[in-house]
């Protein structure tokens, strides 16, 4: 394994954190937009003091560990991990 990066890899490396970091942005305003919708529709899944990573995509009601590549497990959800109610 490679520590010390040379000047183009450092340069692919910062240019991988920034579009990550712009992705991570992306997911969060389609997270704020997926809360308010519901909120908006009546949806009240009840306080969440467990956290229990609620679905976004369906009234799942709370991600489960184990689903095919990183899917939740439950069977009547089975969305991936970014569609739940990540915290900030």
């Amino acid at each position: 394994m490679q520590y010390d990066p040379t000047d183009p890899q450092k340069k692919a490396f910062e240019e991988n954190a920034a579009e990550f970091r712009a992705f991570d942005d992306r997911i969060r305003s389609v997270q704020d937009t997926a809360r308010a919708r519901l909120a908006d529709s009546g949806w009240d899944p009840g306080d969440d003091t467990q956290g229990t990573l609620r679905c976004l995509s369906c009234p799942c009601p709370g991600f489960e560990f184990g689903g095919f590549q990183g899917r939740c497990k439950r069977s009547s959800c089975k969305h991936a991990f970014i569609n739940h109610d990540l915290p900030r």
